[in-house]
């Protein structure tokens, strides 16, 4: 079925009506936005950004409608689809508040409306005009809102989908798959909408404060973008805690700089490795990484299995661990810190002196008067237990970080 076309004249008076609305529309939208969002989003303490998000919704819903009728006057215009609609379903239907969602749409209508006719009526007193010029416009302006509101509630249902998926049937997917269960590994990367080819750098995604599933969102998107990564694997293993996937094209140095941020979300990084393998062993990595930086009470924002995997081997045992550390360094466990780092490096360097002082900025003397002030402190001479004190200094490191 064809869209009638409406007279020369009515499309002359739409586009009128159309430039009444722009110029108002700083007050016609915040009319809208009043009457449109909900209480529970719009009061004292809601959520900033899921406000923010109905606002850009409706703005660039009425925009729309707007921009086609002084194009072509009068013409189904197609439902509004742009991110925002994802952005503002996703938000509610994680947030609980999607059972009402389309309500605000027939309120924001009805607004819309009443300022459309006020304008009408401003630009003719003809009956006739007024009759064509408001049967166009309601036809115009309802079918729009009625296809918009089928898109959002196709899109709400997706995001329903999604979420429950996410928060069940793909942390069910990535523990089969972690814990080697059979489970078809191409029915599974169709399911998580993930490969399991390339590289694979796994990563635990933590907040020890207030749970907050946002902020590890933004914290996988942080490692997505850190790593150079056209796709990332997320899920909800906690409230407080996410497991992530990435493949990386930067080198680990770039991506653990890159992560660094104001010490809110916490991140422990696997070992990149390749395939489905490297999948379950990268994310194996990052958890063991995880749990020595919470055994050693580290505050560590950024931490990896590269740099702590000796410590990791070591700290098994907790008890063990701090006897052996005790007993092996004696009271330089107590020590300035920067003589315990000046030991650390110059044994992780084969003893060479120069390289340690290289390494540290500082004067090779200063590192050679440190060793000596060290070996008072030891029990045992360092030339003798080199192995065990770069053991324990290992660990007394990531426990001081």
């Amino acid at each position: 079925m064809s869209w009638p076309k409406p007279s020369e004249r009515t499309a002359e008076l739409i586009r009128k009506c159309v430039n009444r609305i722009l110029e108002d529309s700083e007050g016609i939208l915040e009319a809208v936005n009043e009457a449109s969002i909900p209480d529970e989003v719009a009061g004292v303490g809601s959520d900033p950004v899921l406000l923010r998000n109905y606002r850009r919704v409706n703005e660039a819903t009425v925009l729309q409608w707007a921009e086609a009728n002084l194009r072509e006057p009068g013409c189904e215009v197609p439902p509004y689809s742009g991110s925002e609609v994802t952005a503002l379903t996703r938000d509610l239907v994680r947030r609980g508040l999607d059972t009402n969602a389309l309500e605000p749409y027939r309120a924001g209508q009805n607004v819309t409306w009443q300022k459309w006719m006020k304008a009408a009526f401003d630009e003719t007193d003809d009956p006739d005009e007024l009759r064509e010029l408001l049967e166009v416009s309601a036809r115009s302006i309802f079918a729009y809102v009625d296809s918009t509101m089928m898109l959002t509630a196709d899109r709400i249902q997706q995001q329903r989908e999604e979420f429950n998926q996410t928060g069940a049937e793909r942390l069910e997917t990535v523990v089969l798959l972690l814990e080697d269960n059979p489970i078809d590994p191409h029915r599974a990367a169709a399911r998580l909408n993930y490969s399991f080819e390339g590289t694979q750098l796994a990563a635990v995604i933590w907040k020890e404060e207030t749970p907050d599933a946002d902020a590890l969102e933004v914290g996988a998107e942080r490692l997505k973008q850190a790593a150079g990564s056209a796709k990332l694997l997320a899920v909800h293993a906690t409230s407080a805690a996410l497991w992530a996937w990435v493949k990386p094209t930067r080198e680990f140095s770039e991506i653990e700089a890159g992560l660094a941020g104001d010490g809110q979300i916490r991140f422990a990084l696997g070992t990149p490795l390749p395939g489905l393998d490297g999948f379950r062993r990268s994310h194996a990595d990052a958890s063991e990484v995880q749990r020595l930086v919470l055994r050693l009470d580290s505050g560590l924002e950024v931490a990896s299995y590269e740099a702590m995997k000796v410590a990791a081997l070591l700290t098994h045992d907790e008890e063990r661990s701090k006897r052996f550390t005790a007993e092996t360094l004696g009271e330089l466990a107590d020590g300035p810190v920067n003589l315990k780092e000046t030991v650390r490096t110059y044994l992780r360097n084969q003893s060479n002196a120069t390289r340690t002082a290289e390494l540290l900025f500082a004067h090779r003397n200063t590192v050679l008067a440190r060793i000596a002030k060290a070996d008072e402190l030891l029990p045992s001479p360092l030339s003798e237990s080199s192995f065990e004190v770069a053991a324990a200094l290992e660990i007394l490191h990531w426990q001081e970080s």
